[in-house]
């Protein structure tokens, strides 16, 4: 498994934590670079209610409440276990906000390639 998809399965195993957590309530999950002495260690995820760090090295996530009490810590059997249960997670497409659109029928939609 590459790094990056190692780092999709950590991401994903949060946000399920999270699903799992707190049923019903919308996740909005943010990530950055974990560098400690200097050094890359792997990622750190948070949300409102926890915070989490993946350790690239060791393979190991570590989720925690926001105010610092260790939810879960799993290594990277307990990982790749917790994945295939829940499958990869998948963001809603943003919906097109249909209130706001002032164009006319007869006005062209340019669209990106």
């Amino acid at each position: 498994m590459t790094p990056s998809q190692k780092l999709a399965r950590a991401r994903n195993c949060v946000l399920a934590f999270c699903r799992e957590q707190f049923p019903g309530e919308e996740t909005q999950l943010r990530d950055c670079i974990f560098i400690n002495d200097g050094f890359y260690r792997g990622r750190r995820f948070h949300s409102e209610k926890v915070s989490a760090i993946w350790f690239a090295e060791e393979d190991q996530l570590k989720i925690h409440s926001s105010d610092g009490v260790c939810l879960a810590s799993w290594d990277e059997e307990e990982l790749a276990q917790r994945y295939a249960e829940t499958g990869p997670s998948t963001l809603p497409m943003p919906s097109r906000n249909e209130s706001s659109s002032d164009a006319s029928e007869n006005e062209t939609i340019r669209r990106a390639a």
